[in-house]
């Protein structure tokens, strides 16, 4: 019998001796709101060894490094580091004693060149003394020791022929390595890495996991937070895994790709069988993993062929427009569809969500949304064309009520405002008790709902849903189901990206599986919901591991 994520029980630590242990983490809680974030019983962070920590969106693994680092304050719970409680220190003084950190998005000073963005992570500099700065042998002689060093860092991360030139102008890869190298110029004993190879090229991957593995042979504590679980596979020594804030498992790389509450965390519990009590309430059993819908057979006369809802064609589309995040993307809703966009952290999905609503630049390929284009339309002209657009947070006006935020999706409708608003009202009849309540004191599955009707008042073809389930509690995701279910069986075709992939495929009729920007596999809910390579996709070496 598999053990819910969410059982009271405790996993039992993979306890490293209190001698080996360089971080010792207890009791460390932080709440949101009524949202618990993070709820860590025990964490030992072994002494000069490379630690992983995985979970899916929403695990609480970031937070869990802010509190630890300094720049969060927890609700309960203490923390040491090399045997010294530094729970209640401040971010510079931790980083002062030796566990220095870096960010999820690279932190990088443009304007300044790679050599400035060093020298200003040396440590205990004269020049920040007024006193000390006066005495300029003293200053000068330091400087020179901290360009040497500099340079030194700079050559080990071949970045030695970039020293003169600005930051701003480096790649992605170079912009972590440059990242990495500025950490150890405070001489650190322990690094936190969060996310270190995200957005890297193949090429630069390689070379960044090369240096973390050397800098654990020189015997430096590393611990990092990373989603690739190749790279899990290939530089851990030890790995803790969180879901909903609490640790779920822990021990050698081997260990956790045996667990299945890994994969369960990864993918969502296992939908029941078929013949079970429907997830979640109001979801009806017709409903459950849906076949695709025949197109042929949603025209409107006899031997026509429906236009589909979607259509991306070749779609090319990034941030940047040298380092695009799709490559080459198929895909297509039709009529009355509801499609998955599933796949592991990083691989797109939200990417392509934005894409077609006009947040993210397209490079190549077509968008075409009732067989009309829509590229080099504005959002709010895309909004007209029959696209509903739900993000992932931030989706709601919080200082306004429920009936104003859904005002805001009629605006510019005249007269017929009250009537679009009371059909959604009739969709979601949960929001009518709410009207007046400001929309910010909702719950997180509250929110969501609202967000969804708002989205519903112009009468949308179209639904994109980016992550509707993230960071609710087990209940309120299945309520965010049960509306997208309902939602969906009123007519409206939906395109969602979803982290909890078994709830998602279970109401999809089919579903589209991303890896590193492309489309990796491709079929119909029910099939995608039993099929191990999705799995594959989501854990990679982690799961070909388990199964040797």
């Amino acid at each position: 019998m598999n053990t819910s994520l969410h059982d009271d029980l405790l996993v039992p630590a993979q306890v490293v001796p209190l001698e080996q242990t360089a971080i010792f983490m207890e009791g460390i809680r932080r709440d949101f709101g009524g949202l618990t974030a993070v709820d860590i019983d025990e964490i030992r962070v072994p002494r000069g060894k490379l630690t992983a920590l995985i979970g899916p969106n929403g695990a609480g693994k970031s937070t869990l490094f802010n509190i630890v680092t300094g720049f969060e304050r927890p609700d309960a719970g203490t923390w040491s580091f090399e045997g010294e409680d530094i729970s209640r220190s401040r971010a510079h003084s931790i980083a002062q004693r030796g566990m220095v950190r870096t960010f999820q998005l690279t932190r990088l000073i443009s304007g300044q060149t790679v050599l400035e963005n060093m020298l200003l992570a040396a440590s205990d500099q004269h020049g920040e003394s007024l006193w000390r700065s006066a005495w300029h042998p003293g200053w000068r002689r330091q400087e020179r020791e901290n360009r040497d060093r500099a340079r030194e860092l700079l050559s080990r991360f071949r970045l030695l022929h970039k020293a003169d030139q600005d930051a701003a102008t480096l790649s992605g890869g170079q912009r972590r390595l440059l990242e990495v190298a500025r950490t150890l110029m405070a001489a650190p004993r322990a690094i936190l890495l969060d996310e270190p190879l995200a957005g890297v090229n193949p090429a630069l991957r390689e070379e960044v996991m090369q240096h973390l593995i050397d800098l654990r042979d020189g015997g430096l504590t590393i611990l990092f937070i990373e989603h690739d679980m190749d790279a899990v596979m290939g530089l851990s020594d030890h790995v803790v895994c969180l879901a909903t804030g609490r640790r779920i498992a822990e021990g050698t790389p081997e260990e956790v790709a045996g667990n299945e509450r890994v994969i369960d965390a990864y993918l969502g519990a296992r939908v029941e069988e078929k013949g079970d009590a429907p997830r979640g309430p109001h979801i009806s059993a017709r409903f459950q993993a849906r076949e695709p819908v025949d197109v042929d057979r949603t025209a409107d006369s006899p031997g026509q062929v429906d236009v589909p809802v979607l259509s991306v064609q070749s779609l090319v589309a990034g941030y940047h427009p040298d380092r695009p995040i799709l490559t080459q993307v198929d895909a297509m809703v039709s009529r009355g569809e509801v499609v998955a966009v599933i796949g592991a952290n990083g691989a797109g999905k939200s990417t392509l969500l934005k894409a077609v609503a006009g947040l993210v630049e397209v490079q190549s390929g077509a968008i075409l949304v009732e067989g009309r284009s829509v590229l080099g339309s504005a959002v709010h002209e895309r909004t007209r064309h029959g696209i509903g657009f739900v993000p992932q947070s931030q989706n709601v006006f919080p200082s306004l009520s429920v009936i104003e935020n859904l005002r805001m999706g009629a605006f510019g409708m005249g007269k017929e405002r009250d009537d679009a608003i009371a059909r959604v009202l009739d969709l979601l009849p949960d929001l009518k008790d709410r009207l007046a309540v400001q929309a910010g004191s909702l719950s997180g599955g509250q929110r969501q709902a609202v967000a969804m009707a708002r989205a519903l008042v112009p009468q949308p073809s179209l639904m994109l849903l980016d992550e509707p389930s993230a960071g609710l509690s087990p209940l309120a995701q299945a309520a965010a189901f049960a509306h997208i279910a309902q939602v969906a069986e009123s007519g409206v075709s939906i395109l969602i990206v979803e982290q909890n992939a078994r709830d998602c495929l279970a109401i999809s009729h089919r579903g589209y599986v991303l890896e590193q920007g492309a489309v990796a596999l491709t079929g119909t809910g029910t099939a995608l919901l039993h099929d191990d390579r999705v799995i594959e996709l989501y854990l990679g070496a982690m799961n070909a591991k388990r199964r040797n």
